[in-house]
């Protein structure tokens, strides 16, 4: 007979404190109950309190800070650190090879492609003006950074946060993994006359045309990638 094991109280205070943050019982910029109050509430000492806290502030739901006006508070999404946990994360997969390149590449195509069509309804002209200087700098037909900005200028124009929160990491990823490669001979010329493709189609509010560039823009990027691999012995 297996014994059962016993759950930490920092554990089951984090798991109650958690559940009432992601309900949105307690909203974002909210102050959480006092050590105090919490102690009365759960029945556990201070320093039991004060685990189950680091715990929510190493997931990114609650902050502390110090002073009079200070305390813990369920934490106001942050885009940006978002970003930055999602791509350490999928990172250590691509090193650990739960998911491919491949794989990458295909939830580039199940965003990027929507996004296209999407922009080329949505697109301010604000954002137009970003996606042509993206693509007119000299540096555009030379570096990841260059290109990857044009993508997610349409990522944006799309209107829609959670694809940038998605497609962020997975660009950054890549980046690190093939930036130091040699890329096949017309991989830098080809993207720019893709993307001129993509950047007319959007301008035109051709919404079918965009998606289909960008698909056929993606199929070709996964082709160059997969030629990287094998080049590097992957």
């Amino acid at each position: 007979m297996s014994e059962t094991r016993k759950v930490p109280a920092y554990a089951v205070i984090a798991d109650r404190l958690r559940t009432r943050i992601l309900s949105g019982e307690l909203r974002p910029g909210e102050r959480l109950p006092s050590e105090a109050d919490l102690m009365a509430q759960f029945g556990f000492s201070r320093s039991t309190i004060r685990e189950a806290t680091r715990i929510l502030a190493s997931e990114n739901l609650v902050v502390t800070t110090r002073g009079t006006t200070g305390g813990t508070f369920v934490a106001v999404p942050d885009m940006a650190r978002l970003s930055t946990h999602l791509e350490n994360s999928v990172a250590l997969m691509t090193v650990a090879e739960t998911v491919s390149v491949e794989q990458l590449m295909d939830v580039r195509l199940l965003t990027e492609v929507h996004a296209a069509g999407t922009a080329a309804q949505r697109r301010t002209p604000e954002q137009l003006a970003g996606m042509r200087e993206a693509i007119e700098l000299p540096e555009a037909s030379a570096t990841y950074e260059a290109n990857q900005e044009f993508h997610m200028l349409i990522l944006n124009a799309a209107g829609n946060p959670m694809l940038e929160l998605v497609c962020a990491p997975v660009f950054r990823v890549l980046r690190g993994r093939f930036a130091h490669g040699r890329a096949p001979e017309d991989f830098w010329t080809s993207s720019q006359v893709d993307h001129r493709r993509i950047m007319a189609a959007i301008e035109q509010g051709d919404s079918m045309t965009a998606m289909s560039e960008m698909r056929r823009h993606l199929d070709r990027l996964s082709d160059a990638y997969e030629e990287m691999d094998l080049l590097a012995g992957r």
